[in-house]
């Protein structure tokens, strides 16, 4: 009853369910009562509303991703190994989950199953060699420009001689820069500056300080921008209705991503975490997920990895966890361990790359795998902040991102588990160095909890 409450108290769960609704019904409607086909002209005037939210959401993301980072990693130094231990685990998690989502994505194929036609035109595709690629990824992760890594990122080009016998080695290397915003590099910028000012330490204080406030200046305005969800569900995803033709083909689909993406979120949140945890302790991790109870109802009924944490950190220091140690991990995890969006983004994308038609090879996947991983570092824990990260993903890879309008009838619901994720994750966190600590220390929690009273 109580969780039924909070879930009610929620305004943007209801009405973005009641938008998703009411575009869902305009959209076959209209599908139905028009004898004549929608134009595209007719159908960029339908979506226009929400065309307006998805550049509001683009104009925001690289502050918001920037400023989080930064204010993040300038006081691990200051942890010491606490921080050092941190990174490692949240590194590792995340790169399990992305592997975990990309084996799912492609043993499943759900933008693949069923299909009997493209519902979605394909685009083309340039000569490439893997070693081009891999360059490339290098190269981007060092801008030589971070104004233009805003805007555009780095490719390399082979063109074809007028000799098409030519081998692709003899083909002419030229480069261009794309449109799409530089994910890798701005990420590395933001994390060696972060790490800078650390080292300042007092000189940095007035930049730690600006970062901080700027990031919850971010945050405070995305949160304003999530609102419109709701609008924009209803112009986007009644429009996407008219343009796709086969619709109830992509709502199978639709059905098996959903079950993709929760296999992946059990089978991460139950199995693999735990496994981690288990490993490095030789204790059970559930005696730590059975005492999250309030943690799991706000992360349920706020939908929000950042609202979580002072119920975390509650929920952590009531088992006996250290301050120290709670204080730290749980609020940095909540913006650099998103084992939950990881997971989603990988599948989501990959999910729209298949509906799209395209043919990308295995280590194109695990390009956009990386890339998935390195913009999670900087996911704001913002209620439906997954797709806002999708959109930058699949600009990265020089997807459409209209198309995320597929899935966002069914993000809301999907957000709470990936939430929930997330918190498991902080918490085995929190427990395996508070074990490792408590270790090197020689002194059990209990017993320093004990002498500190």
């Amino acid at each position: 009853m109580n969780l039924l409450k909070r879930i009610l108290r929620q305004k943007l769960i209801l009405t973005t369910v009641a938008g998703v609704c009411a575009g869902i019904t305009i959209g076959f409607f209209l599908k139905i009562s028009t004898p004549q086909p929608w134009t595209k002209r007719n159908i960029m005037y339908l979506k226009f509303p929400g065309e307006l939210f998805m550049r509001m959401v683009n104009c925001l993301i690289l502050p918001l991703v920037m400023t989080s980072i930064v204010s993040s990693t300038c006081n691990l130094k200051k942890s010491g190994q606490i921080g050092s231990m941190a990174l490692y685990y949240y590194m590792t998690t995340t790169s399990l989950g992305i592997i975990l989502s990309v084996i799912l994505v492609q043993t499943i194929k759900p933008g693949e199953l069923l299909k009997n036609k493209n519902i979605i035109s394909q685009n083309s595709t340039k000569s490439s060699m893997t070693v081009d690629t891999i360059l490339d990824l290098f190269r981007n992760l060092v801008p030589d420009n971070i104004m233009s890594a805003c805007l555009s990122q780095y490719q390399t080009v082979l063109i074809k001689p007028k000799n098409e016998s030519a081998p692709i080695y003899d083909w002419k290397i030229d480069h261009t820069n794309i449109m799409g915003t530089n994910v890798l590099g701005l990420v590395f910028f933001s994390l060696v500056l972060g790490l800078a000012i650390g080292e300042i330490e007092s000189v940095g204080e007035p930049l730690i300080n600006f970062f901080r406030s700027l990031s919850e200046a971010m945050m405070k305005i995305m949160s304003w921008t999530i609102l419109l969800v709701p609008i924009s569900a209803l112009f986007l995803i009644s429009a996407k209705i008219l343009e796709v033709e086969d619709f109830n083909s992509v709502m199978r689909r639709l059905g098996i991503y959903i079950l993709t993406v929760f296999s992946g979120l059990l089978i991460q949140g139950l199995i693999v975490l735990p496994l981690i945890y288990f490993i490095c302790t030789r204790q059970s991790p559930y005696k730590i997920i059975t005492k999250l109870g309030p943690a799991f109802v706000t992360a349920f009924g706020t939908s929000s990895s950042t609202a979580t944490v002072p119920v975390t950190i509650s929920c952590l220091e009531r088992i006996g966890m250290p301050s120290k140690i709670c204080r730290f991990i749980i609020p940095i995890g909540a913006t650099i361990n998103m084992d939950g969006i990881a997971l989603y983004e990988s599948i989501g994308a990959i999910f729209i790359i298949q509906l799209h038609g395209l043919q990308f090879s295995l280590f194109k996947i695990i390009i956009i795998s990386i890339t998935c991983t390195i913009s999670c570092i900087g996911a704001a824990g913002l209620p439906s902040g997954g797709y806002v990260m999708l959109i930058m993903v699949l600009n990265s890879v020089g997807v459409p991102v209209e198309d995320v309008s597929l899935i966002i009838a069914i993000d809301w619901f999907v957000d709470r588990f990936r939430t929930t994720l997330n918190i498991v994750a902080d918490a085995l966190g929190a427990g395996i160095i508070t074990h490792y600590y408590n270790k090197n220390k020689q002194i059990p929690v209990q017993e320093e909890m004990e002498l500190c009273t």
